[in-house]
């Protein structure tokens, strides 16, 4: 949530991360891409966002890419990434102690939020996958827990018919 007073431009990858974000934080969403996560991402994917992003006139000091990070089979962990304008790395110490062509600073720059995005789709995938791995693997667990019910139920049942009928064969049978 933006702190009041406080107003951020969103860019949202993907049709739930959009979803939610249109809850909240609707007026604040400028760009979205739909489609993005579908199949296994890749660089092309998240360069061809970020050469969007950055046509689109959205100006930057620090932006933030917040993505799932996988931690374990079953669990993942919303994390932030920082990247930082090219003006701002230019101030930055450990840029001064080198000259620099504009050009290349920018090319870096493009390179590093393209490589950050990309970095947050391949996270958020594998979180995806494991978490879908994981409700797959109970489900399967609890269907064949639901068939060994219904078979011994079954099997109750069968023979308890199976019991019933001999009574009635001995039953029939004794009192000739």
């Amino acid at each position: 949530m933006i702190a009041d007073g406080f107003s951020s431009q969103v860019i949202v990858l993907g049709d739930k991360a959009k979803n939610q974000m249109s809850r909240s934080n609707r007026g604040d969403i400028q760009l979205s891409f739909n489609q993005i996560g579908k199949a296994i991402p890749t660089f092309a994917e998240a360069s061809a966002a970020t050469d969007t992003i950055l046509n689109s006139g959205v100006k930057f000091s620090t932006a933030t890419i917040i993505y799932n990070e996988f931690k374990s089979a079953i669990a993942y962990e919303a994390t932030p990434i920082r990247n930082y304008s090219s003006d701002a790395l230019k101030a930055s110490e450990g840029f001064a102690a080198y000259e620099l062509d504009d050009d290349i600073l920018q090319n870096y720059n493009d390179f590093l939020l393209a490589n950050n995005i990309y970095w947050g789709l391949v996270e958020g995938h594998a979180s995806e996958m494991s978490a879908k791995r994981t409700a797959m693997e109970n489900a399967t667990k609890n269907a064949g827990e639901m068939v060994d019910r219904l078979t011994m139920t079954y099997n109750r049942t069968r023979q308890a018919a199976i019991t019933s009928e001999l009574v009635d064969i001995i039953t029939g049978a004794s009192a000739l």
